[in-house]
């Protein structure tokens, strides 16, 4: 398992409200592409993320829609997500995200815990590059968190 975490000057419902929309789930969860659309029931406990590009599958893959990004197995929206990630290094990884207030802000803890075989090979070769990738979501949420809304919003 790898864990990283970043302490921002943010509120955890402020973060908490990034996770739950699911127009920012391509910005902060990184890894995923930037075409992806959610359930609607996002971000309760079996809803999920599939990449979309706009079109209808045809022919043979009419009955595999659109591939399985992220899969919600936990949600507590006073501080937590848990959620299973088909890896870019192969294979699912579970992605656990913990919010908790500090003073001054909050801690922000993200876990990545290889589930597949395949995710297992690639996570411990590269377990370096998965703590980074740990840090800049938590980085992400940060940033998206403390993004002042616009009048377009």
């Amino acid at each position: 398992m790898v864990m990283a975490w970043r302490f921002g000057a943010v509120g955890v419902d402020a973060v908490m409200g990034v996770i739950q929309d699911a127009s920012t789930f391509a910005r902060w969860m990184v890894t995923v592409p930037p075409e992806v659309r959610a359930s609607p029931n996002w971000p309760q406990k079996g809803s999920v993320v599939q990449r979309y590009d706009g079109r209808e599958p045809r022919m043979r893959h009419a009955q595999n829609r659109h591939l399985t990004v992220a899969l919600v197995e936990r949600w507590r929206p006073e501080d937590e997500l848990i959620l299973r990630l088909r890896s870019g290094l192969g294979g699912w990884v579970r992605i656990w995200i913990s919010v908790q207030a500090r003073p001054g802000g909050a801690i922000i803890e993200v876990r990545a815990e290889p589930l597949t075989a395949t995710a297992r090979l690639r996570f411990t070769s590269s377990s370096r590059s998965a703590e980074e990738r740990c840090a800049q979501v938590a980085e992400r949420l940060i940033e998206l968190a403390t993004t002042e809304p616009t009048d377009d919003d």
